[in-house]
């Protein structure tokens, strides 16, 4: 790491800029880009003026259609695009161990009380391939301690381009602090044996998807259940999965009440929290989530559900659940950006650093009941049979909690509406005479 304003580096710029965030009908598939060569105050001042950038591809001039992981070339820099927080950029920046080359306020910053910025991390060495460029990311994350869930999800992706900031509200910073590969990846050890990369070698790390174990450091801090760590890094995934299916149980949801069968539903509990599924339908046929739709983001985000439903989970259990989850929820068949067992170990390790108290948006359901199958079984009824019977059992004793003598007709449906039951006034008064309550004040 160095501070100099003689680092220049190719980047690829837009033909375009914008004084507005450009509109992705209208606008961004028409974007045009070419390489120059400049310096970090050139790159800021492209972006004040809002030019787009994004890194170098095989092509020196291309369009959208052509900026693909397959094209991708090298890159000079990583940008992480923080969106919506609660943070601003410069106490943000304040409190990085590891400060940007640019930081640079978006035209979204400020929108409905949310801070968007990016930081910009400029290298002296080439950053090489879409997996390096993701583990580059991951390690700058990790080197200082920003969640995943903050930033977007496309910040992880090589071929990603970004927007400048031409819409005359931008906070633009330039540090001119220029990274060896080697200072940020050692906070990527845990996958990679660097002892014998020097600080001034310009070689790229390999980055594979083989099965094997790579060198590590203290990799088995992390493990319970050494046959399992073994077994994991050996074994295909699928192999793995099938082993420890008796083992690990898989988390999904809060555990329900245990009815008998004799009880048509089973409502679920104040607290319940549940593994939300992102399944797209096409045609009536339900297909796996495809790269481009945050993978990462949502393998994330389901490991800190299970979490929430399990704080004292165990790391080994965790792992197995992200990798079930990986095996039947995700597609990962392109080779370009395979999600392999080494970023399942990784985005594990994130989800049991991450601060669970920022998970409360995704607790809950909106579901108040489901069918209880026993019920359905014993007496031979469909669900939507048993649905609609328990729809007007919890109706009833609803109605029967919060009805008060004492009130109108109109009164009592107010104030179970205020509570979330709405029922009409025919059924309130069926209701009433069900239940031998027939005297009650009439309306005014």
């Amino acid at each position: 790491m160095e501070i100099t304003d003689d680092y220049k580096f190719w980047v690829s710029l837009s033909h375009q800029k914008f004084d507005h965030k450009p509109n992705r009908e209208t606008e961004v598939g028409k974007l045009r880009f070419s390489r120059i060569y400049t310096d970090v105050d050139g790159f800021a001042e492209a972006l004040t003026k809002g030019y787009c950038y994004t890194p170098i591809f095989t092509n020196a001039t291309f369009g959208m259609r052509d900026k693909t992981d397959r094209n991708f070339s090298y890159s000079s820099f990583v940008s992480l695009d923080i969106d919506h927080t609660d943070v601003d950029m410069n106490t943000m920046v304040d409190g990085l161990e590891y400060k940007p080359t640019i930081s640079y306020t978006s035209c979204s910053n400020g929108l409905d009380g949310k801070y968007s910025y990016r930081l910009i991390y400029c290298f002296a060495n080439k950053i090489e391939g879409c997996n390096e460029y993701y583990n580059y990311v991951n390690s700058l994350l990790e080197a200082n301690k920003i969640s995943t869930s903050a930033i977007d999800d496309r910040s992880f992706k090589a071929s990603q381009y970004y927007n400048g900031n031409g819409c005359g509200n931008i906070d633009i910073k330039v540090s001119n602090i220029i990274y060896n590969k080697v200072d940020i990846i050692e906070y990527y050890k845990d996958y990679y044996n660097i002892n014998n990369i020097g600080s001034n070698n310009n070689k790229s790390i390999n980055v594979t998807n083989n099965t094997t174990p790579p060198t590590i450091i203290s990799l088995n801090d992390t493990f319970v259940n050494k046959s399992f760590e073994n077994d994991y890094w050996n074994m295909k995934m699928e192999d793995v999965l099938s082993k420890y299916v008796d083992v690990f149980p898989n988390i999904e949801h809060t555990p329900l009440p245990i009815v008998d069968d004799d009880t048509p539903y089973i409502v679920f509990p104040s607290d319940y929290i549940e593994i939300k599924r992102y399944w797209k339908k096409s045609n009536g046929r339900a297909i796996k989530i495809a790269d481009g739709n945050g993978r990462r983001k949502k393998l994330f985000i389901n490991g800190v559900i299970r979490r929430m439903i399990n704080p004292s989970i165990t790391f080994d259990n965790l792992l197995f659940n992200l990798l079930y989850e990986l095996v039947y929820y995700i597609s990962n068949f392109d080779a370009e950006n395979v999600i392999d067992k080494k970023e399942i170990f990784y985005i594990a390790r994130n989800v049991m650093k991450a601060d669970l108290t920022r998970g409360e948006g995704l607790k809950g359901t909106n579901r108040r009941f489901m069918v209880n199958p026993k019920f359905c079984e014993k007496y031979g009824l469909n669900k939507r049979q048993v649905r609609n019977m328990a729809c007007k059992m919890i109706h009833n004793e609803g109605i029967g909690e919060l009805y008060d003598c004492s009130k109108t007709d109109k009164e009592n449906l107010e104030v179970m509406k205020s509570h979330g039951l709405e029922i009409s006034l025919v059924t309130l008064k069926r209701w009433r005479k069900q239940n031998g309550i027939t005297k009650y004040k009439k309306n005014a």
